[in-house]
């Protein structure tokens, strides 16, 4: 976080019980609804892919060389899922 966020989270730590609840609230709404907006697009998107791959299978991969490609491209230190 920055200087500013610092000092606006330590001002509404002050706060009372109540009003924080007003704005854990207000602040847990506006994060759903960038949530919903993600899941719409991404709803778009996967349409589209799908679509895609219907009109051209030829064109679609087997997961393992997809995920093959991923790696190589990713090295095995930038992967925590890998056990570094």
């Amino acid at each position: 976080m920055d200087e500013s966020t610092d000092k606006l989270l330590s001002a509404v730590l002050r706060l009372p019980p109540a009003d924080r609840a007003k704005i854990a609230e207000a602040l847990l709404v506006s994060l759903a609804a960038e949530h919903a907006a993600w899941q719409a697009s991404w709803l778009v998107e996967a349409t589209r892919r799908s679509r895609a791959a219907d009109g051209d299978p030829s064109r679609l991969r087997p997961a393992a060389a997809s995920l093959h490609s991923a790696r190589e491209r990713f090295p095995e230190e930038d992967d925590p899922a890998r056990g570094k």
